[in-house]
């Protein structure tokens, strides 16, 4: 698609694969569904270590999707941000108005898209909207917008776990969307840049949605825009995190608040970060946990590495 023939209304749909396959067809499948006229779909292999690219490509030749894809690979794996960023400069440079993250590991309801849109385009300075999201097969909420707390670098997802009984069902400007399903405007990219690529794992997006609230962007949450979630219901929390993303958030919820935030809740966080330090190691002694060893090594490294703003993949 040249730039010259982008609609008013053109919508990028950036997928990021990585060694999943069966994700990523489940949610091509449902995309085929969508009630809304004009859009392109750009895969980005994020340097998968299986044939599910390949895969991938095979089913599209062989007219398995009735849908205009653009394939694209990485290189290696960037993490998240990195990732998506290949895709999006290409919609940037194209043309696209309007660009829609999405995980693979998602399942959209028809509407999905042609809500968003409507959504964002009511208001010049709305930059960023956001699906209410459930788990798959299921009508428990993951994400009905969401909340951060820039002293301590904590982020909530509102109705996490609750039933869907319509208590969420307003719309409303919210601190940050979440990047499973995210759409934004391109003046977006002009006002505050890409997504920075060095957090590699979390907090990128959310890093993201504060630099677009300073800069006067709205935020809103758009429940008529449903989509699902293929994450384990049973998993989430503190308690069940891998020593490895435990190290991720750490590191980089404290990294963001260095980055985008005050002297004074750099001082709390950085008290904070040490506080963590001694609860996380409490709760290595106390519970009953796999690993302690590399992850009680890996938390003190999260601790330094923020402190001395060491970014990137671990």
């Amino acid at each position: 698609m040249e730039k010259s023939m982008m609609g008013n209304s053109s919508v990028a749909i950036v997928l990021l694969n990585w060694n999943s396959y069966q994700l990523t067809v489940e949610c091509l499948e449902s995309l085929e569904k969508l009630n809304y006229p004009d859009y392109h779909i750009f895969i980005v292999d994020n340097d998968s270590q299986d044939s599910s690219f390949e895969d991938l490509k095979k089913d599209y030749m062989m007219n398995k999707f009735n849908l205009p894809i653009t394939f694209m690979q990485s290189g290696a794996n960037l993490g998240f941000a990195g990732g998506n960023n290949v895709a999006i400069k290409k919609a940037y440079e194209m043309g696209y108005p309007y660009i829609w993250m999405l995980n693979n590991d998602t399942v959209v309801e028809a509407n999905s898209l042609s809500t968003l849109v409507e959504a964002i385009s009511k208001d010049t300075k709305t930059g960023i909207v956001g699906s209410k999201i459930l788990y798959y097969d299921t009508d428990l909420i993951w994400y009905a917008g969401g909340t951060i707390n820039t002293w301590t670098g904590k982020t909530k997802h509102l109705g996490y776990k609750e039933r869907d009984i319509g208590q969420y069902n307003s719309s409303f400007q919210v601190d940050y969307v979440t990047g499973c399903s995210l759409l934004f405007k391109r003046e977006l990219i002009d006002s505050i840049g890409l997504m920075q690529e060095d957090y590699f794992l979390y907090y990128e997006e959310t890093d993201w949605n504060i630099r677009a609230k300073q800069e006067n962007w709205k935020i809103v949450y758009v429940p008529d825009s449903v989509v699902y979630h293929k994450v384990s219901i049973s998993s989430g929390g503190e308690d069940n995190l891998s020593p490895y993303v435990e190290y991720y958030y750490i590191r980089n919820s404290y990294i963001m608040i260095r980055r985008t935030q005050s002297m004074a809740k750099i001082i709390t966080a950085t008290l904070l970060l040490f506080l963590k330090l001694i609860k996380s190691h409490l709760k290595i002694l106390i519970k009953k946990q796999d690993n302690k060893i590399n992850r009680s090594k890996l938390i003190i490294k999260a601790f330094f590495d923020g402190i001395i703003m060491k970014t990137g993949k671990l």
